[in-house]
């Protein structure tokens, strides 16, 4: 993911000032993976506080999901057992709602989750 973003900001036709300062972002997160530069999200997140409960194959957590978007969630109480990658499950009971999504990073007993959605 990191090597496509480099090609798509030095391909991209943009200003040399402009690399420079995508460069340097890169290098911090590099650096420090748990500073976040900016998210690049293509939603706007919500503060929430929901009971839910992920699933991938036969493994299954409860959690928190402590925002959410159209796009993704970020869950935690986690048990440290999701992978980057791992296709889930995350069910939310309060808000009758299943959806399917995969994990984009994990931080501890935090993870990020993209929901799968087709139209």
């Amino acid at each position: 993911m990191l090597l496509s973003y480099l090609a798509v900001s030095m391909g991209a036709g943009m200003a040399a000032s402009q690399n420079s300062m995508h460069m340097q972002d890169v290098l911090k997160q590099l650096r420090n993976p748990n500073v976040r530069v900016g998210d690049g999200r293509r939603h706007k997140r919500a503060k929430c506080f929901l009971l839910a409960t992920v699933q991938h194959n036969k493994y299954t957590c409860e959690c928190i999901v402590e925002d959410m978007s159209v796009g993704g969630c970020k869950v935690n109480n986690t048990d440290g057992q999701l992978a980057i990658g791992q296709s889930v499950v995350i069910s939310i009971p309060e808000q009758n709602m299943s959806l399917n999504g995969m994990v984009m990073w994990v931080r501890g007993k935090a993870a990020g989750l993209c929901f799968n959605l087709s139209i």
